[in-house]
Order: C-alpha cells, then structure tokens, then sequence
C-alpha cells in the first residue's frame, strides 16, 4: 500500500477500513469479479483511488459515455496533485461521410495513449465503452515498426526515412508541429510532442549524438544516450497500397440484414472507383474508416492492448450495457438511412460489436450505486453505505445546522473550498455560527477529530457522506458562484522557448539573403582552413557562379529568402551596386507607406501623457474577485499593460491572443486601474452582439467596485443613447462599451483616459481616422484574435508594443474540424450529436437573403432541433431576443450571418457548422470556428463546400 503519511486522509481512511482490506485481499488473491455497491457519485471516486493507492495495479475505468469519463478525471483531482497519471482514451470519431481535411488533435490525443500503454506508463486510464466497442489496427501492426536509436550504432540513413514515414511521420523543410520529421544533411529532427523533439545527427551511418530540442525555438537541451520513437498515428499501414486497393475493389458489403437492391449494389462500385482514385492521388487517412476492413486483416480493441496486469473497474454497468444497446440501435439505423441514400455503410460502422463484460483472464470490479442483480457476474460482493450530499447557496443556514448535528453525532466533517474566497466565506461562516474549525491540507498526515471540522482546499462536483466512514464531505460547489475556478496551468513552454529565435536550418538550393551582398542560393557547407584554423563556412552561390563564404559563427548577417510569389527571385552579383539599389527603393517606397504612422508615432513621442498611478488595494481585491485562475501568459500581459500605463508616454500596446484565451479579462483590469484614477474608458467593438455581451461583463465585474458602465449601441433606444452622451460630457459614467457609435462626432469625454479597441481591422476606414486622433495623446490597448505571424511581429517591434497569450485557459479544448462537401446526412448527424450531449449548435450562413428558408430547411432536416435564425439586419430588440433565447437556452440551433464572428461566448454552444466556406475568408472562418471550444467538452467545426466550388 502507499504511504499513508503523505497520503490524502479521504483515501487513508477508507484503506484503513476492515471491509476494504478484505476487498484488497480478495483482489491479491485473484478471486472472482467483485461488485461494489452502494456508493454515491463522489464515493465512486473515492473507491478508485483508493483501489490504486491500496493494490499495486494499473487500472482501466470504463464508463457509460465521455461527459462522465470526463467528470472522472476532475473529480480526481481531489486525491492526486499528479494529473499527468491520468489518461484519458477517447472514442475514435468515425465519419460515415467524405471529408478533405482532418485536424489530427483527437488522433494524436489517441496515440499518446496508446504509445503510453506500449512503454508501460500508462498506469490509470479512464475511457468509454464506445471507444471499447470499435475495433482497431492490431498492437503487433502498429508497433511492428518503431525506431531504436542508441548512439554508437549503425543505421541506414533512407531506412530510416522510409520507416518515419510508415510511422506516421510527415517530412517538412523544419519540424514545427508534433508528427513531423525533417532531414538536412546528417541530422533528423522528429517531433514526438506538441513541444518537444529527438534530434539524431549521424557521423556516416553511426549515431554520434540524441539531443532533445524544443520545437518553439529549434533550441537543443538534454543529451540522451537512446531513444525510442513510437508511432505518429495509429493508421499505420498493414500492407502496401497496391494491394490494399486490390482488397477494396474485391471487399463486398456484408449487409444480409439489409434489402440491397442491385442499382444500390452498382451505386457503390462507382463510389469505390471514385474513392481508390483518390487513395492513388490525394492519401489514404480520409479513407480508412470506409473501407477498414480492407486495410486491416487483423483487428484488434482497445482491451487487446491491455495487459492482463490490469484492473478493470466498471462504473455502473447498468448504464454501460445501456448506452451500448443505444449505440447498436443508432448503428442500425444509421445503416438502412445509408442504404435508402445510395450512400457507402463504412466497414468501421458495421464493424461495432458488443463488449464482453466477462473475461476470465482479467480482474474485474463493478462500481455500482445500487445493488444489482449480478449473480451470473460475481459472487464476490460489498455493501457500502454512501448518499449525495448537495447544498445550494439559499441553504446556507441548513447546512450549519447540519453541521452542528453531524458533530453531536461523532461525525467527521470536512469541507472543501475551492478558492481562497471560498475559504475566506466558509471560516466567517463558521465562525459566527460558533463552529468549531481547524485549517489543514488533505495531504498531510491528519488526525480526524470529530469535535472540529476540517477546513481545507479542495473541488469535487458534489459532496458525499459514507455512513462506513462516519464522514461527511461538503464543497463549495453549489454554495458559491465561483464554480468554475481551475488549477493553474504551468507557463506554456512556448512561451519560454520563443524568446529566442535561431536560425532555420536549409537545403541547399534555398534562397539566401545576406544583409550586405543580396540575394543568392545556399550551396551547402564546406570546411576550411584558413590561418591555421579549421572552420565550418556557410557556401552561398551569386550570379555568374561567384562564391561567398560566411562563417558559421556568423548566422545573423544572413536570412532565408521569404518573397512571395512562385517565381524565382533574382540573383544578385557579388561586388555590384544592384543589392544597394534595391535596398535604397524599397526603404523609399516602405518611407512613402508609414508616412501618416511614423507621423502619429512623433506626435506620441513628444506629446507628454497622463501617467496612472501605481495599484491601489481596491486594483488587488478587483483583481482577487477573478473566478477564474489567470494563465501565466495573462499575468504577464496585465503586468506589461498596468506598467505602460504608469509611464508618461502615453500607451500603444497591441495584445494578441487566441479566441477565448482571455483577452478580455487583461481589457477589464486594465480599465478598472484607468478608473482608479478617476479617468473614463471606452472599449470600442465591432459588433452590437459583442458590444451588449462585453457590456454584460464588464458590468458583473465592477457592480461591487461603484463602477459606472454603460452601453451605446444601437441595443439602445434615440433616448437612452442621448441619455448616454450627456452623462459622458459630464463624466458621470466611468465605463462606456460601444460600437462605431462611441466614434460620431456628438459623443463627448470629460475626461478619457483609455480607449480600448477589439479587432480594431473590422472598422471602417472614417472610423480608423477618428481612432487615429484619439491615439495621439491618451492610453491605448488593441486587442486581436487574429494570429500574427513571426515576421510581422518582428516588423512591428519598436513600433507598437505586443503582448501575446500562447496558453489557452485550461477548460479550452482544441476544435476537431473537418473540411468536406456539403451532405445533409453529415448537417443532421452533427446536429443531432450535438443535441444529444445537451449542447447546441451555431449554423453559419451567411447571406441575409434566404436565411429564413434555410432555417426552416435545418427544422425539417432535424425536427428533434428548436431553431432561430438571426442577421444584421434586424432590428437591435428583435436581434437581442434571439440572441438571448439562445443563451438561455430556449433554442438550440441558431442559423446566422456573420454576426458571430466576434466575442460572442456560449459555451453550451460546441458544434459549428459552415456552409458555403468558399464565401468566407481564411481570418473570418479562423475566428468564427473559435466561437465553440469554451467548455469542457470536445469542440466540433465542419466546413461544408458544394462539389463545384474550391477552398
């Protein structure tokens, strides 16, 4: 067993229990499958962990679906500080339809774990039983060709290449995203990581050194004597593509439940001919699902990957047997709607199979709240005695009184806040009560005393009470508003890498431009010896075959050409004026560009602004009112904004930073310091939506603070926008938020201090002019989710100020999205999926014209759905009932224009689909997919296209 002097009181007391150290005997002894029962929600997890710490086994929990394998994983945080134990094994998610694209975030999410099962680090593993039901590339196929290396040894450099590929790999000029390899010269970079890489660099065929490097900044860190390098994804081929396609045009449909009448049968044989032709031109992955079987002979489960060493834990077998009846049902159905469409049924769909919850060969448990008839599944069995314990914020008072008769009682209370605000409200709480408290960590060695109740740090979704245990746990769930707090993240690793920028590696035949000769091409690196000293020199070739040789220690005079363009650039001649030429007309014509900017940048040099004062103790308990805790990125930014803010020059800092990376939270406190200071703000966005969503926020922030916001859109009648203005002119109003309203000419300030800008490229040209005059002489904060790519960055320093977020929040997942053709069967099944999982659905069409027809379509295609349509053209009142119907629930499809693309947050709202993308531009479907991925729970984007239009 663990040690119980570091180990979580919740988990030690139940280890010290008699019935549970006979269950651990019973499971040593390898006995029947034991079925526990009568345990609560949070019990569950307590008999989980607790099974962990006390039996020296890794463990697999299965469940009923993924909101609950999710809820597993944050209720667990309660009793492990280590999260990186935990893995989590997602459902492959098998399309029955053709798609293009493909992000490879849940793919790779998959492979992490699988790779973690192979190297034996995968010691506890939550999954469901559909991720259980699907059959898989057999282990001995997926693992059959992973790479070795070990310094010392021989390889052969093209084997190597061939076997990276087979792995997964892709080849790139540079590594830069996980499942990439690069080769130049004798050095191989594999990206085994989102940040991290293996860099192997040979001396002929031997390996003479395995460095790790971070792929942020190409940086190499540890030195590593071997390495092994595991698959990229798991559709891994099992034989070649000649033959695969032999399979495909051979394999026949195995449908004899089904009537399949022979124009069907003819039907699919054109859609197969039409799919090995694009398996022979485009690749291979998009087809994987359909035709699975030909692919892979030998198919294998997720369970055939675990060894028999595992602990099988069931959680509610009632709900799994359930959920896997559902899952055939809704394959059968999806069968025959293929069949009456003319459509291809994938093998992967015909493939599911029902799960054996029986093995002889495995321990297994049962986690059950009720007891329930499993005579023919285990004779082992144990009786607890759990409930729910759920407070909510108006029973306050019943809850001391609770507590006072649990302590009568003899029992042991501990609660659980989740934030020192809650700590802070509990104690007081207590106090006046005339409770008797103590504060302590759950990790140390504790000794439980009934007389006091234990205070300590802690979130589960709901309390419990175990009657076995004499235990009762409450948390602050329910009690209080901050339900959403979350543990920090670490500093993205990104972030502290991208400091430095080295040098990208080259193939000869780039394009090199050196700083003082022009443009020429790399010819590859010669060694030398020149006074004696032998060195490695860069070999650049210029016009009429002339040689320039750069020391290797000298990188920064020269850069890889980055023009636009398919043409070839010119090569410049060495020892000509031509390079000199050409730099004098580009710096005129870039003179002629930045003239009105170099010139609003001398005015705000010289002009002398308000310089803010340093934070108040009110600035601190504004900032401690935060629900949430901030990522580092964050903290940085909102340090880096308060500190322009105190200077005298007056502020240009541009923060950029991902959809839902919390930007927002940086505007707030840097206004709320602005009105510390007595000085007004106006937070400018381009939308009424934004302006009365942001208005809402800034609103619930500062109510506590005597804060006065206010909105001026056109959400607002002739009345109160008038109403608005005068009280500006008066200063009256501390926080304005508005559209280009706040820019017309009757809209006064007594006294502006900050204006801050959301995607400030949204307004029109007028309005940029009067944000121009504004930017002469107060602070400004502009604020883009647009991403920025390095070298603008780089153009932009010295001149504006830039704050970046890399980290995302940490209930931020990546957004699955797949680019295909325009189905109706894909438009009902994602919608219906979504629906399912209680969530709804953004439908993005965007033409106001003919809007209400394609809603009325989507009701007819989903009658299960309740759908609103809404675009800019309606009235603000009409527009906000919508909207707010929405929020609230009342509808979950809504059909809109492009009024979502900016800030609108719901994060119910995790399906988005786009149709006709090809009339949308890459930055606007960038930030409109970034409108679902706010909650826990994965993200989906389809970006549909009609078959006679290209993206």
């Amino acid at each position: 067993m663990g040690d119980k002097s570091k180990m979580n009181i919740l988990l030690s007391k139940l280890i010290e229990l008699p019935k549970f150290q006979e269950y651990v005997n019973d499971i040593k002894k390898k006995k029947d499958p034991v079925l526990i029962s009568g345990l609560s929600d949070m019990g569950k997890m307590q008999y989980i962990w607790a099974s962990k710490e006390a039996i020296n086994k890794p463990i697999l929990v299965v469940t009923y679906n993924e909101l609950q394998a999710r809820k597993i994983i944050e209720n667990l945080k309660l009793f492990t500080n280590n999260m990186e134990d935990i893995c989590y094994f997602p459902k492959r998610e098998m399309l029955v339809y053709d798609y293009i694209a493909e992000s490879k975030d849940l793919p790779f999410e998959r492979i992490e774990v699988l790779n973690k099962v192979e190297k034996g680090k995968a010691k506890f593993i939550v999954t469901t039983v559909e991720a259980l039901m699907q059959k898989m590339i057999a282990k001995e196929t997926l693992y059959s060709n992973k790479i070795e290396f070990s310094v010392g040894k021989n390889y052969s450099l093209e084997e190597i290449k061939e076997k990276l590929v087979a792995l997964g790999y892709e080849r790139n000029d540079l590594v830069e995203n996980k499942g990439q390899f690069s080769v130049r010269g004798d050095i191989i970079d594999i990206a085994i990581s989102e940040s991290q890489g293996i860099r192997v660099e040979f001396w002929g065929d031997e390996v003479d050194s395995i460095r790790k490097f971070y792929i942020s900044s190409q940086r190499s860190t540890d030195m590593l004597k071997n390495v092994e390098i595991m698959p990229a994804h798991e559709f891994i081929l099992e034989d070649n593509l000649t033959n695969i396609i032999k399979n495909i045009k051979k394999s026949g449909l195995e449908l004899n439940d089904y009537n399949v009448s022979k124009e069907y049968t003819e039907k699919i044989t054109e859609i197969k001919q039409r799919d090995i032709e694009i398996i022979e031109e485009e690749g291979y992955t998009s087809k994987i699902d359909k035709y699975f079987n030909s692919f892979y002979k030998k198919q294998e489960t997720f369970l055939d990957y675990i060894n028999n060493d595992y602990l099988i834990i069931f959680d509610e077998l009632t709900k799994i047997k359930q959920r896997q009846d559902n899952i055939i049902i809704e394959n059968r159905n999806l069968i025959k709607t293929l069949i009456e469409k003319e459509k291809y049924v994938p093998d992967s769909v015909t493939n599911i199979e029902k799960l054996e919850y029986l093995d002889k060969n495995r321990q297994i448990i049962y986690l059950e709240k009720q007891d329930i008839n499993t005579s023919s599944l285990a004779n082992i069995k144990y009786t607890f005695n759990y409930r729910d314990v759920v407070y909510h914020k108006i029973e306050m008072p019943i809850l001391l009184e609770d507590i006072k008769k649990w302590q009568k009682e003899k029992k042991q209370v501990i609660i659980l806040s989740g934030s020192k605000e809650e700590t802070e409200k509990f104690s007081k709480l207590l106090k006046d009560a005339d409770i008797n408290y103590s504060m302590h960590d759950l990790n140390n060695n504790l000794k439980l005393d009934s007389k006091s109740v234990i205070l300590t740090n802690g979130r589960l979704s709901i309390g419990f009470e175990c009657y076995d245990l004499n235990l009762v746990v409450v948390t602050g769930e329910e009690l209080f508003s901050s339900s959403n707090v979350k543990k920090k993240r670490k500093l993205s690793q990104s972030f502290k890498d991208g400091e430095k920028v080295v040098f990208a590696d080259l193939e000869i035949g780039d394009y090199i431009v050196h700083k003082n000769h022009g443009i020429g091409q790399y010819a590859g690196i010669n060694t030398l010896k020149a006074d004696g000293i032998v060195k490695d020199y860069i070999k650049l070739r210029y016009k009429n075959d002339d040689i320039l040789y750069i020391p290797t220690n000298d990188l920064d005079s020269i850069r890889k050409y980055i023009g636009g363009g398919d043409t070839a650039p010119k090569i410049n001649k060495l020892g000509s004026k031509e390079w000199e030429n050409t730099k004098q007309r580009v710096r005129k014509n870039l003179q002629e560009v930045a003239k009105d900017l170099i010139e609003l940048y001398a005015k705000r040099q010289k002009i002398k602004g308000y310089a803010f004062s340093k934070d108040t103790a009110f600035q601190k308990q504004f900032e401690d009112s935060f629900e949430y805790i901030e990522t580092e990125d964050q903290l940085r930014s909102i340090e880096e904004t308060k500190k322009d803010m105190e200077q005298t020059k007056p502020m240009d800092r541009l923060l950029c930073g991902d959809v839902g990376y919390g930007k927002t939270e940086v505007a707030i406190r840097a206004a709320f310091k602005a009105v510390m200071d007595h000085k007004q703000v106006a937070y400018l966005v381009p939308t009424t939506i934004l302006a009365n969503q942001q208005y809402k926020t800034f609103k619930e922030r500062m109510e506590n603070f005597a804060v006065k916001v206010e909105l001026l859109s056109r959400f607002r009648t002739k009345k109160q926008q008038d109403e608005v203005i005068r009280k500006l002119k008066l200063g009256e109003i501390d926080v304005v938020i508005g559209t280009h309203r706040l820019l017309s000419k009757d809209v006064e300030f007594k006294d502006l201090g900050l204006l801050i800008i959301d995607e400030e490229h949204r307004f029109g040209v007028k309005d940029k002019e009067k944000i121009k005059k504004y930017k002469a002489s107060i602070d400004v904060l502009t604020m883009t989710a647009t991403p920025i790519p390095r070298t603008l960055h780089m153009s932009i320093v010295g001149v504006r100020d830039m704050s970046v977020l890399y980290e995302p929040p940490q209930n931020r997942r990546p957004v699955q999205t797949y680019v295909l053709e325009y189905d109706e069967e894909v438009i009902r099944e994602a919608i219906i999926k979504e629906l399912e999982r209680k969530g709804q659905v953004f439908y993005l069409y965007n033409r106001v014209e003919g809007i209400e027809k394609k809603a009325l379509e989507i009701e007819n295609l989903v009658p299960e759905a309740s759908v609103a349509y809404a675009h800019g053209q309606m009235s603000s009142s009409e527009l906000e009932e919508i909207m707010m119907d929405f929020i609230s629930g009342k509808t979950n499809v809504i059909v809109c224009t492009t009024i979502l693309e900016s800030g609108i947050d719901i994060p119910n709202a995790n399906t988005i689909i786009v149709e006709n993308a090809d009339r949308l531009g890459l930055a606007q479907l960038y930030q409109v997919r970034g409108r679902v991925g706010r909650a826990d729970k994965q993200a989906y984007a389809y970006i549909t296209y009609k078959r006679d239009k290209m993206l």
